[in-house]
């Protein structure tokens, strides 16, 4: 089974930057989906809560980061 994007991303927790900021907000928050691999299902999340502009962007990015470690 693949690596989950939330897995994935808090290997960045401890980073000072904004994918950093994005794993520390996904690990306080008790509904994150943890275990999801779906770009869709992620954004669609994020955008339920009302996540800004910036905060989708960052995650687009991350996410393509993400889909770049698992074709390896």
């Amino acid at each position: 089974m693949a690596k989950s994007f939330y897995s994935w991303l808090v290997q960045f927790h401890d980073d000072d930057t904004a994918i950093g900021d994005l794993a520390r907000d996904a690990r306080i928050d008790a509904d994150f989906p943890r275990r999801s691999i779906s770009y869709r299902h992620l954004k669609d999340y994020l955008e339920s809560k009302n996540a800004c502009d910036a905060a989708i962007d960052v995650f687009t990015d991350a996410f393509a980061q993400y889909k770049a470690t698992r074709a390896n």
